[in-house]
């Protein structure tokens, strides 16, 4: 019973009283090709870290994984003896639950792990106690516990004449092995060099720090079991392990600052452009104020490669790497690797595609150009480029520090803030730098030269707030109920600001909460919007001129044209978050607070007003002559992205909310009044004979029709879309109507158009 309980103590991440140093780890013995490891007695039973990471990898797959990456989580392990035999047997099933709780010897009866494979003990080291098995032909084949590409990526069956494995490094607590594969007879010859490793984890896991709904980590699940009552989930977050040194925590406790026992060092490899690296340390090095608020120096720590240095291994499990990865992606990354029992950060990385200054580029002219005249160069300073970058860096490395995105952050400043020199200077243009705000398009021509900032913050005090409630060093604690009070303390002094306030990503056409979507400024999104339309308008007036006088080419205008008619629409469509929005707020529900409120029935009407306008004329800027001279006629993008603006009025992610909007006693916006609004500016707004005026009333028209349509409605969602369908129909019959009467009118030059109108709904009652 005893040996049952202590490998269930593992499986639960419960707290043992053994240190690391006195479990050693395994040997490698080398003969010739053959590859032999020594797993000593006292290492059986004990948790280990096995995962893998690409070294170099053929083309055919370079689209998506690249050198460096570590795609799939490493697994936990353990190794056991079962007679003439060493066994892997793989972990992934970890609860919460009392040892002395009746309830935990069933449950482990029914929890016990196989092996995933096995080895013979090809001899005894009795001296050491250690059994030898032969891995040579184990790392020799995929390792399919660690293999770190899916299935589909590889081409062809495995040619084991041309696989070999390159060398095995031992160290303290881990071993790296790295093989080389070749496949064969698919369409493409397919070569992969992997490098895996076995980590010995600390028996004592971190101490687990429950999740808050508040701040938004990273989160690590676990079941929580106790007998007589119901199967709960706790949910802790990931983080890395920032403790003071032993000697150093009375000083610390007193409120001193003392160095981490672990810090966390970055590298950065040698791929970024010089001038860039001074920029990237800021970016990891920023963080460092927020570690200081709660006591600790020198938490972060960039370095370059280190100079001829043969142990230095930029793909060990332990060495944290800014990666360059030189494929035409646009994109950055930040990536953590976690103890699974504790959600404790092994391993944390940044990926840098090669593109993304390109995206970052083009954010900065869509979003600037008309207030800053070095935003319309065709390659940025210096400057510019390092402060682009450090920001881009500092985000990601928020999330390598187990933080989430904050949507929240961008609506908690007042749009008029944004327009301030003093308020920007300090702030910039979010609370927070894990928000998707980007550059500040609330600033008008000639708020730069006020000092009127453009930027992100370099930390923003939500920021600040994340790092103190996931590192706090709380004294004494033992098991994560300990920690509550200090951590809930830290609510109760920021509660009352905004600016502290956290909502999570959510990956929708159009958010359900206009207080958290990316991309937008302020605390008003119709204003902030209207700013920044008119700022998207200067720039498309000036847009050839500007980029020829830079000396661009009609490429360039052309990928500048296209940048700023997706941000053009992009500005309207973040507005029709107010139309049947609802704020939604996180955390413990106070007694003087609702969790959920709707957006006011007139804010939604004047949102609807807005959108329609703007709708009506983004052709003017968008479809210039001066477009069709030089990079030929847009009309067909235009006409798409109008049309799929008109779509957002009546598709299935606004009809619902408005519909439950109006639940909202007092605020909503009616199904039937929201409709009846949206037909009324329709008519009244897209009056002209023009293109875009007779596509948005065509698309309007159809979708209309085609909500009447009951035939295909099924599913869980049948009574909700049946009420849509009735609402829809009453207008339509008055849509109807008003275009039978247009019809009829002899001197209107648009008969025929309302008479197509009226075929698309022929089949109505």
């Amino acid at each position: 019973m005893v040996k049952k309980i202590s490998l269930f103590l593992l499986l639960m991440g419960c707290m043992l009283n053994i240190s690391l140093a006195e479990s050693p780890f395994i040997k490698v013995h080398k003969a010739g090709k053959n590859y032999k490891f020594e797993i000593p007695d006292a290492l059986l039973g004990k948790p280990v870290l096995f995962g893998s990471r690409v070294v170099d990898i053929s083309t055919p797959s370079a689209k998506v994984y690249s050198a460096g990456q570590m795609r799939r989580p490493p697994v936990l392990i353990r190794f056991a003896r079962r007679d003439n035999l060493i066994v892997i047997e793989h972990l992934d099933n970890f609860v919460d639950v009392d040892p002395h709780d009746p309830i935990y010897e069933p449950l482990s009866q029914n929890m016990i792990v196989g092996a995933t494979d096995y080895f013979e003990i090809a001899s005894r080291n009795d001296t050491d106690n250690g059994s030898l098995i032969d891995v040579t032909r184990y790392f020799s084949d995929e390792v399919q516990l660690a293999w770190p590409l899916p299935d589909n990526v590889r081409k062809g069956r495995l040619d084991s004449k041309l696989t070999h494995l390159l060398f095995m490094r031992e160290h303290d607590d881990r071993i790296n092995i790295r093989t080389y594969y070749e496949f064969s007879g698919g369409k493409d010859p397919f070569a992969i060099t992997v490098q895996y490793f076995l980590l010995q984890l600390p028996e004592e896991p971190l101490l687990t720090r429950y999740n808050d709904e508040r701040i938004g980590y990273q989160s690590v699940n676990k079941r929580a079991y106790a007998s007589g009552q119901g199967i709960v989930t706790n949910r802790y977050i990931s983080r890395w392990r920032i403790e003071p040194a032993a000697e150093d925590r009375d000083r610390h406790a007193r409120g001193e600052l003392v160095k981490p026992v672990q810090p966390i060092i970055m590298y950065i490899e040698p791929y970024f452009p010089a001038a860039w690296v001074p920029y990237i340390k800021e970016g990891i090095e920023v963080w460092n104020r927020a570690f200081e608020t709660i006591g600790f120096k020198n938490v972060m720590q960039a370095r370059e490669f280190p100079e001829n240095d043969p142990d230095f291994d930029p793909y060990d499990i332990k060495t944290n790497v800014i990666r360059y990865i030189p494929l035409n992606e646009a994109n950055a990354a930040g990536q953590t690797w976690t103890d699974p029992r504790s959600g404790e950060i092994i391993n944390g990385e940044v990926l840098w595609w090669n593109d993304v200054v390109n995206l970052l580029n083009m954010w900065r002219f869509t979003q600037t150009a008309a207030v800053d005249p070095r935003a319309r160069a065709l390659e940025y300073d210096i400057d510019i480029t390092g402060e682009m970058v450090r920001y881009a860096m500092a985000h990601e490395v928020g999330h390598v520090l187990g933080i989430q995105h904050n949507l929240r952050s961008s609506y908690a400043f007042a749009v008029d803030s944004l327009r301030s020199p003093s308020f920007t200077q300090q702030y910039g243009t979010a609370a927070s730098i894990m928000d998707y705000a980007r550059y500040n398009h609330v600033a008008q021509p000639g708020d730069l030269e006020k000092g009127v900032n453009l930027t992100p913050p370099e930390l923003g005090p939500f920021d600040v707030f994340s790092i103190q409630y996931g590192y706090l060093y709380v004294h004494g604690a033992q098991k994560p109920d300990d920690e509550k009070a200090a951590l809930d303390s830290l609510f109760a002094t920021s509660a009352a600001e905004l600016n502290y306030d956290f909502a999570p990503f959510i990956a929708v056409p159009i958010s359900p909460d206009p207080s958290a979507q990316p991309q937008s400024l302020g605390n008003d999104v119709v204003r902030s919007s209207g700013y920044g339309i008119a700022n998207t308008r200067v720039i498309l007036n000036n847009l050839v001129d500007w980029t020829l006088e830079e000396g661009g080419d009609m490429a360039l205008i052309n990928r500048r044209y296209d940048a700023l008619l997706r941000q053009y629409f992009r500005f309207i469509n973040l507005s029709m978050s107010y139309v049947g929005g609802v704020y939604t707020s996180y955390g413990p529900l106070p007694n003087n607070l609702q969790r959920h409120v709707a957006v006011d029935r007139q804010k939604q009407k004047e949102t609807l007003e807005f959108v329609v306008r703007q709708i009506k004329e983004a052709p003017v800027y968008l479809d210039q002559p001066v477009f069709t001279s030089t990079i030929g006629s847009r009309k067909d993008a235009v006409i798409r992205s109008q049309a799929q603006q008109v779509e957002s009025f009546l598709n299935r992610f606004i009809l619902p909310r408005v519909l439950n909007n109006h639940a909202f006693e007092g605020e909503g916006y009616s199904l039937e009044e929201y409709l009846s609004d949206l037909d009324r500016l329709i008519w009244d707004t897209f009056g002209t004979e023009s293109l875009y005026d007779r596509n948005v009333r065509i698309t309007y028209v159809r979708l209309l029709y085609e909500l009447t349509v009951t035939d295909e409605i099924s599913g869980s969602f049948q009574a909700q879309e049946m009420l849509i369908a009735e609402a829809a129909s009453s207008q339509l019959q008055q849509t109807k109507q008003y275009l039978e009467r247009q019809s009829r009118r002899r001197k209107n030059p648009a008969r025929h158009h309302y008479t197509f109108l009226l075929s698309i709904i022929q089949n109505t009652n």
